[in-house]
């Protein structure tokens, strides 16, 4: 990191580079912090209350454990204006909105819920579990934020504390899995829903229409995501086991503008450019029969400068495409999971219909290098609740979601936070290595040394120990 600066000072790193790299190392510093919490209830009443007043729960213990929402906690979303707020959704349902300035730099803190909604504060409220969330970006305090659940419909809502009040429904008429909104400066103002349909309902936020659909998938869409860099062009993902590249400001099919083709590690090449054989035939950039994964797409993801497209199938893989020429780059990151891409690091909970462990892999995301483990403290293998030999979805290791921030007051300049099946949402913050080496690295260093000897026992068998001294 020195060396960075030292660069950065003299100008011969760009400032995007260093901001990455800071990024970097924060993310890779992360650390379990279970002593940062999430509550649902309310506080404690203040000591001089009447002992007869029972509203505020005076009998809340702050040493049991605390959950977030009833049933699980389904999807997180954090503003990415200041990263100061997160909402989280439940399979209760419900939504809160949490201030994640309010713990200031403590390890030792109970999050509550600043504003919530459910069926019984309002009759307006989502009915059925809630299945994606996000932040109107556009408001340097968040107002507004849109919501999808299993009972077909896309809500707008607006945060106003201590409630988080609907604004207008629009019905889908199907299951809606996700949505995306684009925050880039450009944005076409269409809020993209994946759904148990074919095509990608668009919702334009200007007319209140719900009607447009983009066409090209044959089976219903699971995940959507708006390009970062150029807001008219959106991926999708399905369980036709295809990712299919929408330009927004065409019609029909002609929107279908790409595929993505797990076969492919070359991309689309112009022959003339002469970075390809001169008999080489490029395949078409859009093909009905071109498969990005061997099952269905669960999961599609642009990186922050959309230089590239991350992709999970329920073939349990990752995927990592380079998004101007929509070759895949076989980078191979193992054999399960699904992802919540950063910058170049990629966090990935370490799940599958088996067993859930309880820990998030980090992996560096351009070559698959595996960084480093993060374990859920309190969570044993023996103590998860089993279903016929399944894992149950209200176990505390299922994680459902992962959010992240960044330049928080808190002082760790990074956290992370994992939403889990139990109803808890669980923190994860940056921390400074205190000097001492863990295992992993003392064994690294281990190793080092015995190679260092290795080589003065070689030096010393070729020019003798006098010699040797001299190299070494």
């Amino acid at each position: 990191m020195n060396s960075y600066l030292l660069n950065r000072a003299l100008g011969s790193v760009a400032p995007n580079d260093f901001h990455t790299a800071q990024t970097e190392r924060l993310v890779r510093n992360l650390e379990p912090a279970p002593g940062i919490r999430f509550s649902s209830r309310r506080a404690a009443p203040a000591p001089d209350r009447s002992e007869d007043d029972t509203t505020l729960n005076p009998d809340f213990d702050p040493t049991e454990k605390l959950y977030a929402h009833k049933s699980g906690v389904n999807c997180l979303a954090v503003d990415q204006f200041e990263g100061r707020y997160m909402i989280s959704g439940g399979a209760d349902p419900s939504i809160h909105l949490w201030d994640l300035e309010s713990r200031g730099s403590e390890l030792e803190h109970i999050h509550r819920a600043c504003a919530s909604v459910s069926k019984p504060s309002h009759s307006a409220a989502h009915t059925h579990a809630i299945t994606s969330l996000s932040i109107y970006p556009f408001d340097p305090v968040p107002s507004t934020i849109f919501s999808t659940a299993h009972d077909g419909t896309l809500k707008w809502s607006a945060l106003q504390s201590p409630e988080i009040t609907p604004l207008h429904t629009f019905n889908l008429d199907c299951t809606p899995y996700a949505h995306s909104f684009s925050s880039a400066p450009g944005s076409t103002l269409l809020v993209a829903v994946a759904t148990s349909e074919q095509s990608v309902r668009l919702v334009d936020l200007r007319s209140g229409l719900a009607t447009h659909g983009l066409p090209g998938h044959n089976a219903a869409v699971l995940s959507v995501a708006w390009a970062p860099h150029k807001p008219y062009l959106l991926a999708s993902g399905s369980v036709d086991n295809r990712v299919i590249i929408f330009d927004v400001r065409k019609g029909g099919h002609n929107s279908a503008i790409a595929t993505l083709d797990m076969d492919d590690p070359v991309g689309l090449v112009d022959p003339g450019s002469g970075s390809a054989p001169s008999s080489y035939q490029s395949r078409p950039a859009f093909s009905p029969t071109a498969r990005a994964h061997n099952g269905p797409v669960t999961g599609v993801r642009w990186t922050s400068n959309g230089s590239h497209i991350v992709t999970t199938g329920q073939d349990a893989r990752i995927r990592v495409w380079d998004a101007a020429s929509g070759a895949n780059t076989l980078v191979h990151f193992g054999p399960r999971g699904f992802m919540t891409p950063g910058h170049e690091t990629l966090l990935w909970p370490n799940f599958n219909e088996q067993d859930d462990r309880g820990e998030i892999f980090m992996f560096e995301l351009r070559e698959g290098t595996f960084i480093k483990r993060l374990k859920l403290p309190g969570v044993a293998m023996s103590s998860q609740s089993q279903v016929r030999g399944r894992s149950s979805a209200l176990s505390a290791a299922r994680i459902n979601d992962i959010v992240w921030r960044g330049n928080g007051a808190s002082g760790e300049g990074v956290e992370l936070f994992s939403a889990h099946g139990d109803g808890t949402i669980r923190s994860w913050v940056s921390r400074e290595s205190d000097g001492e080496l863990d295992d992993e690295e003392e064994a690294a260093e281990a190793t080092r040394k015995r190679k260092r000897d290795v080589l003065e026992d070689i030096y010393k068998g070729f020019f003798g120990a006098e010699e040797a001294r001299s190299f070494t």
